[in-house]
């Protein structure tokens, strides 16, 4: 009965997925490449400026303040309202757009002969702006962003009423541990010896600590206004976060509306990387995801967020010659995957978990998804445009059939592990409730019933819910959660295996490492991984920790993603940004008020 449900499934999307490996070439491939509209790298003297630029949006960033957010879409926000010391440009040359640059630095920092310290000299003339809801705050707004803005930013990661999104990357910092544990009043590895310099020691060196520099939690923030938040037992900073970039949050409604305004007291001439042609932009959130893509289809609105094209809208897409000319499908560095926690039983035991690995039919769960177009089916963690990343061909410890699953293997697995009838324990697995992540939750529901487990708990909240509340919640005990994903920080897998594998990182709330999985030997090596310098060894490095963690059966990966972005005709300048996975709305024009 259940595989017939199934069966019904696929055959409904088999129109949408033959035109789909038509319009790939057929090939199933990583999908991908420019779209056909010639506003594409249009010249600088061609981009209209002014005007306000309309986003439609499904879901909320997931906080406000740049120290909690671990997210694209506030990856996305924060590229024109804050600042870092280093960046990366808008470029639609891929090897252009991964190659570090200056933000409030003057230079990508000078780092000592033996890796361990880090010197930056910020740039004259970079302002706060107002902060959110347009307060000019007194002794802010207009006055200098200074060093000891940059130490405090990095300083609240740690600070408990914060909720830090990735305090693992700074805490390589001298002194932060201690800072952490609340045995120091600030980070002592953090030197500011004038208001222009800023100076890092590192207890070991790490290859890619200047990368780290240029996430949002590296923005800087003035002490004397935000700690007024930061000592309450929650910080309320997310209601008053203050601009360093181009626009500034006129308005944010919580799943509502967000609102930006141009920040006057920026200054294009320290900034060669946003170029800010609009003068605002209105992101009205809530909308259904096809209600979203029409209202782009019909160019209301000039951009969608977590608003893709998929099933009819997707055929549309590609069967349409002016809407195809609006169609951008470029590949990004992202693995969706399902996990399953090791510290939950029954997937304690490494035999259970592979046994669920050739359960799960991953080549159903991808035509729900919307088939080839949507990238390849992933066979490993990493994905295999980033380094470390290994296509199928080269690496997949649990193949099957045209990955459809093997329920005989899977079930002999089982019966190794002590369960030859089954399970009948209560499991909680965890999904969403958005198309098409709840049809991807029945479609697991409908693989582990049929592998033997019989007393599913299974819950779909709101996107991103299944994160906030569950994932990355260790005491909920989700046994499985099968709306997962995860794209780099920047270009180096680091951000892959530490934020994800290292037991070190596990933490009581905003939780990334899913599976907890604590294991020595792996955390020792991700950090020897992570002392090389940028190159080839590092590479080399990041790919072996990619097959042993893959083997370990923790993650099920089922998709290497590329973004299919459908924009409105009145949208100008497309470059793509595979750091939030989306058209880089700060060198973006539009051709309206």
């Amino acid at each position: 009965m259940s595989r017939m449900r199934r069966g019904t499934r696929i055959v409904s999307a088999l129109f949408v997925v033959a035109l789909l490996a038509a319009a790939c070439g057929g090939d199933g491939g990583s999908g991908g490449g420019p779209s056909g509209d010639d506003n594409r790298g249009v010249a600088e003297d061609e981009i209209p400026k002014g005007g306000t630029l309309r986003i439609a949006g499904t879901s909320d960033i997931d906080f406000m303040d740049p120290a909690s957010s671990y997210y694209t879409l506030g990856a996305f926000l924060y590229r024109g309202v804050l600042r870092q010391l280093v960046t990366f440009p808008a470029d639609n040359d891929r090897e252009v757009a991964h190659q570090l640059v200056p933000d409030l630095a003057t230079s990508t920092g000078e780092a000592s002969d033996d890796g361990l310290t880090y010197t930056f000299t910020l740039k004259d003339g970079i302002k706060y702006g107002p902060a959110l809801g347009g307060e000019d705050v007194p002794g802010v707004t207009g006055e200098e962003i200074t060093s000891h803005d940059m130490k405090y930013g990095i300083e609240r990661i740690f600070i408990p009423s914060v909720g830090g999104g990735y305090p693992f990357y700074y805490l390589v910092i001298e002194g932060a541990q201690d800072f952490a544990d609340g045995e120091a009043d600030e980070i002592t590895g953090i030197e500011t010896p004038d208001d222009k310099t800023i100076v890092f020691h590192l207890t070991d060196p790490v290859g890619d600590f200047p990368l780290r520099l240029s996430m949002p939690a590296a923005s800087p923030v003035p002490q004397e206004y935000a700690e007024q938040w930061d000592k309450d037992q929650d910080s309320n900073y997310d209601s008053h976060v203050v601009a360093s970039g181009p626009y500034f949050i006129s308005e944010w409604v919580p799943e509502e509306q967000i609102s930006l305004e141009r920040n006057e007291h920026w200054d294009e001439g320290t900034d060669d990387v946003r170029k800010a042609y609009v003068d605002a932009v209105d992101w009205k959130l809530g909308f259904d995801n096809d209600v979203g893509v029409q209202k782009v289809f019909d160019s209301e609105y000039d951009l969608g967020l977590d608003v893709n094209p998929q099933g009819p809208s997707l055929e549309r897409v590609l069967s349409d010659p002016e809407l195809k000319e609006r169609f951008v499908n470029e590949v990004n560095p992202c693995t969706r995957f399902i996990f399953m926690n090791t510290q939950v039983e029954p997937f304690d035991d490494p035999l259970v978990r592979e046994a669920v690995e050739f359960a799960i039919d991953r080549a159903n769960i991808k035509t729900v998804f919307g088939g080839p177009i949507t990238g390849p089916i992933a066979t490993s963690i990493i994905p295999q445009n980033l380094p470390g990343g290994l296509s199928s061909d080269e690496f997949n410890p649990f193949a099957s059939p045209n990955m459809a699953g093997d329920m005989e293997k899977a079930r002999a697995l089982m019966a190794e592990a002590g369960y030859p009838d089954g399970y009948d324990e209560k499991v909680l697995v965890v999904g969403a409730s958005d198309t098409p992540h709840d049809k991807i939750a029945e479609s697991v529901r409908t693989d582990l019933e049929e592998l033997g487990f019989s007393n599913l708990n299974v819950k779909t909240p709101a996107f991103p819910n299944q994160y906030t509340q569950f994932y990355q919640v260790p005491s909920q005990n989700v046994g499985i959660g099968t709306s997962a994903g995860w794209c780099s920080d920047f270009p180096d897998a680091s951000t892959f295996i530490e934020p994800l594998f290292n037991g070190d990182n596990i933490s009581e709330s905003s939780n990334q490492n899913y599976s907890l999985i604590d294991d020595p030997e792996i955390n020792a090596a991700i950090q020897d991984a992570l002392m090389i310098p940028l190159g080839p060894e590092r590479d080399a490095a990041w790919e072996e920790l990619n097959r042993r963690l893959t083997e370990l059966a923790l993650w099920i990966p089922w998709s290497w993603d590329s973004s299919k972005i459908v924009y409105g005709e009145d949208l100008v300048n497309i470059v793509y940004n595979d750091t939030f996975a989306q058209i880089d709305w700060v060198v973006a024009g539009v051709n309206h008020d």
